[in-house]
């Protein structure tokens, strides 16, 4: 497995420790500024490619290539995350690992820490996956590579939803749903509802079924409603 620069994947997730005294508002600020940045939200941005240009790599004829991509074309080098003290910053690949370290030690300097980065492999990842319930032996690369691509495309497709009009909010976002006490408990029913429906596929292992909504509970400020 590949990305689309013919390195191989290699996910890595390197945290940054926020200085004493710096805020999350202090790091958005200086994230939002960095060129190639685009916000997603108040905490989320996508890292993406200056302009697309020609691989200097050239892609195994036997290698199956991985990337995600905007509606634009435009590639995604990665993602950076605000987490309590911490800021993310997810890679697939080591040499997007580098060039993203360097990037975010230049911009924030030192208002964060000496980050920290967990790697997985391929391998590891298929280890850490729970066991099918059901079916026979599973594939040795695909499922989990699908499961990737199923959860990046519904992060993107979600995180577009808490700013669009929904109608079991009333037609309002979600985002302006969640200002109020009535329009909270109203969220915390369209989450629910949401995490029922994609729960509910025959096979357990299902990436549609194996996706987390836990992040929205904290994003629209209704994790205390979750039960």
């Amino acid at each position: 497995m590949q990305n689309s620069d013919g390195d191989e994947l290699m996910f890595h997730d390197i945290r940054f420790p926020l200085a004493n005294g710096v805020t999350q508002k202090d790091i958005a600020a200086q994230v939002t500024a960095i060129p190639g940045m685009a916000q997603e939200s108040v905490k989320f941005w996508n890292w993406l490619e200056d302009k697309p240009k020609g691989r200097e790599k050239v892609k195994q004829a036997d290698a199956l290539s991985f990337d995600a991509t905007m509606d634009n074309g435009q590639r995604v080098l990665g993602n950076v995350e605000l987490k309590g003290r911490f800021l993310h910053l997810s890679t697939n690949s080591e040499a997007g690992a580098k060039k993203g370290i360097v990037l975010i030690r230049q911009a924030l300097g030192d208002i964060v820490g000496t980050p920290l980065t967990e790697i997985r492999t391929i391998e590891q990842m298929m280890a850490e996956r729970p066991p099918r319930e059901h079916g026979g032996a599973a594939s040795d690369v695909r499922p989990e590579i699908a499961e990737q691509v199923v959860h990046q495309f519904m992060d993107r497709q979600y995180r577009e939803t808490l700013d669009q009009p929904v109608g079991m909010l009333g037609n309002k976002t979600p985002r302006q749903a969640a200002k109020s006490a009535a329009g909270r408990q109203k969220v915390a029913e369209w989450l629910k509802y949401l995490e029922n429906q994609s729960a509910n596929q025959p096979d357990p292992a299902d990436p549609m079924a194996t996706y987390s909504f836990e992040w929205m509970w904290k994003e629209l400020g209704v994790h205390d409603l979750r039960r």
